[in-house]
């Protein structure tokens, strides 16, 4: 099996396939997430040169590389020397009428702040070759393309913003991957995603369960993702990762509020919304999600492989027994694999229960006695207009007991207060597995859903 097939990126492909040559044509989303294959698969049957934008390359020596590579393209003479990125575009118009990638293109505003104008301005002049644009630091994408005024704001004929695979995708790709167990298939996507590098990895290493994965991807010596998080805020923020990550490792600790974060990582709470824009818009790596039925919001980590690097490998960064870490991660793995089951839910709730418009995480707090008690719900899923609420708890666990979960969430719901006398309520339950499923308490609806329900529901288009 060839795990380079293009999983759910037909409708990509056929955009790209239709709009009119020549085109201008931005393909973004986070590191990983296919940008670079989606470009190559569409040229791979076409005329294209193709251009990595590297950061870490002077400029002259960059210059000198697109250079050699459009020469050798165009079979000019060794003399055709250009000097500058004007010669350079100009040579590249002039000459060429096939597709043209550059790939990262948003380091050029690192390495040359004027290349963008130079784009636009040749591009203006002749529209002779199809340019694709490719970047994954995604604000600096949208500075140079999206945003009113910026160099090249409007020129784009196509803009498509890559997201990650949703879980059939996954579950089909793990199918041909041969992972036959269905927990084992859960615990894939619990810890990958849909992100499609990750599970390249897999078929190029022979990988078949979770545990293989943590061990030869992350914890050997020349693992592939044994620094992944730390690179791609390095790439970003080169001098001030640490900042960053430090912030992410809050996070990634359960600190979701401003003042909990800035605690934790030793930031001023006055100082720390820049960095937490820079993780929203510039890279997409955190978002700030309403919490509750109030105007407040929390920070979560968006990715689950990066909440689990930050969990384990940044934590016990400082550990040399690779095998003593395993046993760390193997201990506690499944509360990991509990946070991100409870988001993955979170993520689908709407192919659980179309008629609901969205579902947050509650927390609430009553008082008996003059003491405070604190308490929250996983999920809480509602219908303004129906005054349909489903309070809803998800378990990582096997043979859950239903009705003590049951009778737990209506303990809560009472002090949830929202249409309290027109309300209908329901319960809903997701887990690994259940000792006895039921459908109603105390005249309420209730939902079970095991793995082999989820599965069918998450596969359905």
């Amino acid at each position: 099996m060839n795990i380079i097939k293009f999983y759910d990126r037909e409708k990509e492909l056929e955009l790209l396939e239709k709009v009119e040559r020549p085109f201008f044509a931005i393909i973004y989303g986070r590191r990983r997430i296919g940008k670079t294959t989606l470009a190559l698969r569409f040229v791979q049957d076409k005329d294209f040169v193709y251009f990595f934008v590297n950061p870490r390359k002077p400029e002259n020596l960059l210059l000198r590389e697109f250079t050699d590579i459009l020469k050798e393209k165009l079979g000019l003479p060794e003399y055709v020397r250009p000097v500058n990125w004007e010669e350079f575009f100009e040579l590249l118009f002039k000459n060429y009428r096939g597709y043209v990638i550059f790939d990262e293109f948003q380091w050029f505003l690192e390495i040359n702040k004027e290349v963008p104008f130079i784009l636009q301005k040749y591009w203006d002049m002749h529209k002779s070759c199809s340019i694709i644009l490719t970047g994954s630091v995604i604000g600096m994408i949208k500075k140079l393309f999206i945003e009113e005024g910026s160099p090249l704001f409007k020129r784009a004929d196509v803009i498509i913003n890559l997201g990650e695979f949703n879980a059939r995708t996954v579950f089909e790709i793990l199918d041909n991957l041969g992972i036959e167990t269905l927990e084992e298939r859960f615990r894939f996507y619990l810890l990958f995603g849909g992100v499609p590098y990750y599970y390249h990895l897999l078929r190029k290493y022979r990988i078949k369960d979770t545990e293989e994965a943590i061990k030869t991807l992350v914890l050997e010596e020349n693992a592939p993702l044994r620094n992944e998080v730390e690179e791609i805020m390095i790439e970003a923020f080169k001098r001030e990762y640490r900042t960053y990550l430090a912030i992410l490792y809050a996070i990634a600790e359960g600190k979701t509020k401003l003042e909990g974060i800035a605690g934790y990582a030793g930031i001023k709470t006055t100082s720390l919304m820049p960095y937490l824009y820079d993780l929203m818009n510039l890279l997409g790596i955190i978002e700030k999600q309403r919490v509750g039925l109030s105007k407040k919001h929390i920070y979560l980590i968006k990715d689950k492989f990066h909440n689990f690097w930050l969990r384990y490998v940044y934590k016990y960064s400082g550990m040399m027994d690779k095998e003593e870490l395993f046993r760390k991660i193997k201990n506690d793995i499944n509360n990991f694999f509990g946070w991100s089951f409870e988001t993955m839910i979170r993520e689908n709730i709407k192919k659980f229960f179309p008629s609901i418009r969205e579902g947050v995480k509650y927390y609430g707090s009553y008082r008996i006695k003059n003491e405070k008690k604190v308490f929250d719900i996983d999920i809480l899923a509602c219908n303004p207009e129906t005054r349909e609420i489903i309070f809803c708890e998800c378990k990582w666990q096997d043979k859950v007991n239903v009705k003590k979960i049951c009778k737990e969430l209506a303990e809560k719901a009472q002090y949830v207060q929202w249409h309290n006398d027109e309300r209908k309520e329901s319960f809903a339950i997701f887990a690994k597995s259940f000792s006895r499923k039921i459908s109603e308490y105390e005249g309420r609806r209730v939902y079970c859903f095991d793995l082999n329900d989820l599965e069918k529901i998450l596969r359905k288009v």
